[in-house]
């Protein structure tokens, strides 16, 4: 049995108890796009996987209860621009990401009419900018960047909280076809509730491992980030990915089957 999560800080609570509650498998680490190509071909059991895959067909079934969410402002998904975002016309983004792409698309498109040219690159967020008018960074790097005052900053957590009122999910647990996924879905329920019990020491862990502010993981890990998945992120969900469909980035709303 082998599950793929991200080398994220936000992902670490729900993979740090897998030990403690009985999973012997393997664990391995990979960049959200890895993840959902590492589940497509059956290398993996389960993954964390960026929720707009799962709507490209990616992965059989979603562990319910369980997710990577915000709502309002995350921290570790930015859009850093060197001018307005109404007149941006090229992105630099992380190769790595995949929601956050469609995230980036849907709100420049709906909230500053702009559909600028995406690069996909190395999370640098200098050369990024030598290349583009504006970067969109994920994960640690938008998490431990350091800001430039002539930096236009956009939290897409909180763009779409404004926007919407709802919350957004980036990830959640996606199993794939043929896979022990009752079992699956325990181990990462009893892992989740594991981690959130153990968060103060995960905190100091991850913030000297990271070379991270203690004060700036724990802000990100018990208030930034959301670990559950509720009716409300559902309806989130669904609407991101009607608005995805509806602007041309996926085929077709996907229903999501979950398992507990």
């Amino acid at each position: 049995m082998t599950i793929g999560t991200v080398p994220y800080l936000n992902a670490v609570p729900l993979v740090w108890g897998l030990p403690v509650v009985g999973y012997d498998g393997e664990v391995c680490y990979g960049s959200p796009a890895e993840l959902a190509s590492w589940l497509q071909k059956g290398e993996i059991d389960g993954g964390l996987i960026p929720i707009a895959e799962y709507f490209q067909g990616v992965g059989d079934a979603v562990v319910d209860g369980i997710a990577l969410a915000s709502d309002g402002a995350v921290g570790s998904v930015l859009l850093v621009s060197k001018i307005p975002t109404f007149h941006i016309q090229s992105v630099s983004v992380d190769r790595g990401s995949r929601t956050s792409v469609l995230l980036l698309r849907i709100l420049l498109a709906e909230r500053y009419g702009v559909y600028p040219v995406l690069l996909a690159t190395e999370p640098d967020v200098e050369v990024m900018l030598r290349k583009t008018d504006a970067a969109l960074l994920i994960g640690d790097a938008a998490l431990a960047l350091q800001k430039d005052p002539a930096w236009i900053i956009t939290d897409l957590g909180a763009e779409w909280k404004e926007m919407t009122g709802l919350p957004f999910v980036f990830a959640a647990w996606a199993l794939r076809e043929g896979s022990d996924q009752k079992r699956l879905a325990r181990l990462l329920t009893d892992a989740k509730q594991e981690g959130i019990k153990n968060l103060p020491t995960i905190i100091a862990e991850e913030a000297e491992r990271r070379r991270l502010d203690r004060s700036l993981v724990a802000d990100y890990l018990t208030s930034r980030i959301q670990y559950d998945l509720t009716d409300r992120h559902l309806q989130s969900i669904y609407l991101f990915a009607e608005k995805c469909r509806r602007q041309g980035l996926i085929k077709s709303v996907r229903s999501i089957r979950l398992i507990s």
